[in-house]
């Protein structure tokens, strides 16, 4: 084994490291001397955007509401054409196999039912309408169980449209600073934009099964485009409001950021020099980080799930792999 690798086989006995192929290069030519590495997780400082802000309570006033409160006329949309795979044959009426269009439709609830299962239980069935034809979902849940078990906000391929009334009084006409650079055109398709920049809510509408709002936004330069959003709360969900908007411009937050890396980080774009906290901003938090040293300095890889690895030395960006 040449003599330059002998430090790196003894390290990778006593600790573990990135195991991708792409990282043990990176490794290979830049921590030499390392004596020891391990495994960390974020410092308070790396998970200070973890903490609970204001956009993770932001939309809790909508919430799913329980059946025992829902009234008649309760309005879903339907998100998916394969719902009609999961309504219930109602009696004196023909099976529900003609409602392969149902999907953008709503729906109005119009009371609850019951049906006796295989096993001689009974199950709650939830009844909507739509003009004169009748829908059963059967509700997975005894009739006892059903009235506070059975949420909104909780139905299959339905979006309650009392939230999305909701969303859309909170949210129309308000200017948020997005996080995101994927932004989304009225097809669906991404496109590049820009995070941290100002933009005004014009719209808010049903959206899809698992997003059940649709938002048009705004931008300053007045281009048109679409977010899908979630009514969950903070960093728990994919697309809540908190992983996608901030109530207020974040770079005042920074006044030590130069104009010109911001607007690398508005572009999601990162160089040598920056601090971790301008990467994070940039990309985001890392998926993994590891931490070392070497004689004089400390060393970080912080690894990110689209391939991406950055390299800190003393807290400064040294260079970016993919």
């Amino acid at each position: 084994m040449p003599s330059r690798f002998r430090p790196y086989a003894k390290t990778t006995k006593r600790v573990l490291l990135l195991a991708a192929l792409p990282l043990s290069l990176f490794m290979t030519g830049c921590f030499t001397g390392v004596e020891g590495t391990k495994k960390i997780s974020l410092s308070r400082d790396d998970r200070k955007l973890l903490e609970v802000m204001a956009e993770d309570t932001f939309l809790n006033s909508i919430s799913g509401r329980p059946l025992r409160l829902w009234k008649e006329g309760k309005r879903f949309q339907v998100a998916d054409n394969r719902i009609a795979l999961l309504f219930d044959r109602m009696s004196g009426e023909s099976a529900p196999d003609d409602t392969a269009s149902l999907g953008g439709r709503c729906l109005a609830y119009s009371g609850t039912g019951r049906r006796v299962r295989p096993d001689g239980t009974d199950e709650a069935l939830i009844i909507f309408a739509d003009g004169s034809r009748r829908y059963a979902l059967p509700s997975g849940k005894t009739p006892g169980a059903a009235p506070t078990e059975t949420m909104s906000d909780k139905l299959p391929m339905l979006i309650d449209l009392d939230q999305v009334d909701m969303a859309r009084r909170l949210l129309t006409g308000k200017t948020l600073w997005i996080r995101t650079p994927l932004w989304y055109d009225s097809l669906g398709n991404s496109f590049k934009g820009r995070k941290f920049v100002p933009v005004t809510v014009s719209g808010v509408g049903p959206g899809t099964m698992v997003f059940p709002l649709r938002l048009t936004l705004t931008d300053e330069a007045g281009r048109e485009f679409f977010q899908l959003m979630n009514l969950g709360n903070g960093n728990n969900e994919s697309r809540s409001f908190a992983r996608l908007f901030r109530l207020s411009d974040p770079r005042r937050n920074y006044p030590a950021i130069t104009d010109e890396v911001w607007t690398l980080i508005q572009n999601g774009n990162v160089r040598p020099g920056m601090t971790k906290d301008e990467c994070r901003l940039a990309l985001g938090n890392p998926k993994q980080a590891e931490s070392g040293h070497d004689y004089s300095s400390t060393l970080d890889i912080w690894q990110y799930d689209d391939g991406i690895y950055l390299r800190f030395r003393d807290g400064v960006l040294v260079d970016r792999v993919k």
